[in-house]
């Protein structure tokens, strides 16, 4: 029987936002760029490693990597940006009418890496947390143990009281070997069933299969 738990720490995308590269893909076509290019210059780099934990803003990796594209392809690419930035991901509806149900019951947590932009995003996207902890304002990112040792104290649960999903299987164990009741997010069903387990009362109308299949190329 799984430990009684006093809140959720949750991972952010691949639960409640999915990418599909639409930003990307319409600006590498304004830009004459081959597909793949923004992905590989923006995430492949030291300067997002920087941005996410918070040595850089997000506004000034962007603009690094604007500055790396045009120089190696032209300025006409400079202008064809606006897409990517503007592609702030989908949210999943499933998940988020799910998050505000189990706000009723417990306190929750997003726990992300990923930089400054995370709380304007979650405004974009009307989404709410009790607590939110992106990585750039930690000063640390996932899978590092302080992580998750910050964000259970800034919320003021013991680590043992915590339940935490990712779908991420390294941060899962990251976050067991500091305590936290770690779960692989394989979809809503399944965590809807989990949480059941673990003692909440939740309602069968969120109780289905997840989105379909997607790539995140900002985790």
């Amino acid at each position: 029987m799984p430990d009684r738990i006093d809140g959720l720490l949750l991972d952010m995308n691949g639960l409640f936002r999915h990418w599909h590269d639409t930003g990307a893909r319409h600006s590498e076509q304004l830009a004459g760029l081959p597909e793949g290019t923004i992905a590989r210059y923006a995430y492949d780099h030291p300067a997002y490693r920087l941005a996410r934990v918070g040595v850089l803003t997000d506004q000034q990796w962007a603009d690094n990597v604007t500055d790396r594209l045009t120089e190696d392809f032209g300025p006409q690419v400079r202008d064809a940006l606006a897409p990517w930035r503007a592609d702030r991901g989908e949210p999943d509806t499933t998940m988020i009418g799910l998050l505000a149900e189990i706000r009723r019951h417990l306190p929750i947590g997003v726990l992300s890496n990923c930089t400054d932009a995370l709380r304007s995003d979650l405004q974009h996207h009307g989404i709410t947390f009790d607590h939110v902890f992106p990585s750039a304002e930690l000063g640390i990112d996932k899978p590092s143990p302080h992580a998750y040792r910050h964000a259970a104290e800034r919320m003021g649960i013991p680590t043992h009281a915590l339940a935490y999903f990712d779908d991420e299987p390294t941060f899962v164990h990251a976050a067991r070997t500091v305590g936290m009741q770690a779960h692989l997010f394989t979809g809503p069903a399944e965590f809807t069933a989990r949480l059941r387990a673990l003692g909440l009362p939740l309602t069968s109308r969120h109780s289905h299969d997840g989105p379909p299949e997607r790539r995140p190329i900002n985790p």
